[in-house]
């Protein structure tokens, strides 16, 4: 009943077609850069989301068999419907904690870092959610059946896919119920007015009655991101940076009772007599974006590498049923080391040829150690080999594939290397939450 994994060729579809759309109506809203980034951090979730889904399973099945719990009836028309209802209620308040409650916007900031608003963003999800299971004990308790709320928790994610778009425009009265495109984009954005609003996963009628809704305005367009951007392609760095930030900041707070406040309270709160660990500095441009420049043929090379991460992570389910427990873990760490080159060499930092040639020799030698199907077993075989072959070559005629000079090379925002600096030491107390 986890439809997601069903669903998630049809994302990667519906990316393809919004791309082609935005393309033929001189709208285009991808980049490659944060394209990349978005669907490795989507990747990094479903690897995380092997464990999480195995915990909660383990705590489900401890409380209906430590209390006895009766179970609704799974075929009842009423139970889904009344758990479809509750659990986007469940998920509201799960939301808004996520943006309010320091500890855990560490967890869900990695959905708001896109500074592009697009079908991709809605993959970006976090890797360790670790107290979103909280919210489904009451479920649990009540007697609803495993397999409906594994269903609902699905199709509730399913739905807020479609809203992750800038091609379509307000829906009339729908505004008023359901989450749309438009509240949904006031969500993402960073502007002053639109920050913490609008947490509902399906319906929009909670923010309504509990007073976190803002309407779309006409004059002003919503920019997204967060208030201190992430600034780096780096999936791993991009789900712990807030919580390395919290530590530094608790291990250097005074008090045991302002370090918990700390963690329960919003984003950026501090005593007035202790600065943050990062210093502070002039606000930074909103509208602008982190976009280092990459020469065409360094970002094809990029984009062909990480197609072939993707089909082997889409493999891992598949491969979980004939491999051991070393070999899937092998693959694991394989695709999580992958996506993290993939982000290093798209931020150009210094020619990144060893840690590549390591990667791709790490490849070959998966290739034949772990059970893949032939054509993926081939496929990474032989794309890795040919290039190590290429990268070699390049290097020998001293025109490294990965650092090609950028002259010249388009960009949305050259100057954003600059910008990045000044951006990691914004103030922390203008940074909270500051994505929605």
């Amino acid at each position: 009943m986890d439809l997601i994994a069903i669903a998630v060729p049809f994302f990667i579809g519906l990316i393809l077609l919004e791309f082609i759309y935005g393309l033929l109506r001189g709208r285009n809203t991808y980049r490659l850069n944060d394209t990349i980034n978005s669907l490795s951090m989507g990747t990094l979730s479903s690897l995380s989301g092997l464990v999480v889904v195995g915990f909660s399973a383990l705590i489900y099945e401890f409380i209906v068999a430590r209390f006895q719990l009766s179970q609704l009836p799974a075929d009842s028309t009423l139970v889904w419907v009344a758990t479809f209802v509750f659990y986007d209620l469940a998920y509201y308040w799960k939301h808004r904690l996520g943006h309010e409650v320091a500890l855990f916007w560490g967890s869900h900031v990695s959905h708001h870092q896109s500074e592009d608003y697009n079908l991709g963003t809605a993959l970006r999800q976090t890797s360790i959610d670790f107290h979103g299971f909280a919210f489904l004990i009451p479920f649990f308790i009540v007697g609803v059946p495993g397999e409906v709320l594994v269903a609902t928790v699905s199709l509730n994610l399913i739905y807020q896919f479609w809203v992750h778009t800038q091609h379509v425009p307000k829906l009339g009265f729908i505004e008023w119920f359901m989450v749309t495109p438009s509240n949904h984009r006031v969500h993402h954005a960073r502007n002053d007015q639109y920050v913490d609003k609008n947490y509902g996963g399906v319906f929009i009628l909670w923010d309504r009655l509990f007073g976190t809704f803002q309407d779309e305005l006409e004059d002003e367009p919503a920019v997204y991101g967060l208030r201190k951007p992430l600034n780096s392609w780096n999936p791993l760095w991009a789900n712990i940076h807030v919580y390395w930030r919290l530590a530094v900041d608790f291990i250097t707070m005074q008090g045991f009772a302002n370090k918990l406040r700390l963690l329960i309270k919003p984003p950026g709160w501090l005593p007035a007599e202790q600065s943050s660990s990062c210093k502070a500095a002039p606000r930074i441009d909103l509208a602008a974006k982190y976009n280092p420049p990459l020469h065409r043929l360094t970002a094809a090379y990029l984009f062909g590498q990480f197609v072939v991460t993707v089909l082997l992570s889409l493999s891992l389910a598949s491969l979980a049923q004939e491999a051991s427990t070393l070999q899937l873990w092998c693959a694991a760490g394989y695709i999580a080391l992958s996506l993290f080159v993939h982000g290093y060499l798209l931020e150009r930092r210094g020619s990144g040829s060893a840690i590549e040639m390591t990667r791709l020799i790490v490849a070959i030698g998966l290739s034949s150690l772990l059970p893949l199907a032939p054509f993926l077993a081939n496929l990474l075989l032989g794309a890795s080999a040919a290039s190590l072959l290429l990268l070699s070559a390049s290097l020998l005629l001293k025109r490294n594939l990965l650092n090609l000079p950028t002259a010249g090379v388009s960009s949305e925002s050259s100057a954003n290397s600059a910008n990045s600096e000044s951006a990691e030491s914004a103030e922390s107390a203008a940074t909270g939450p500051a994505a929605q």
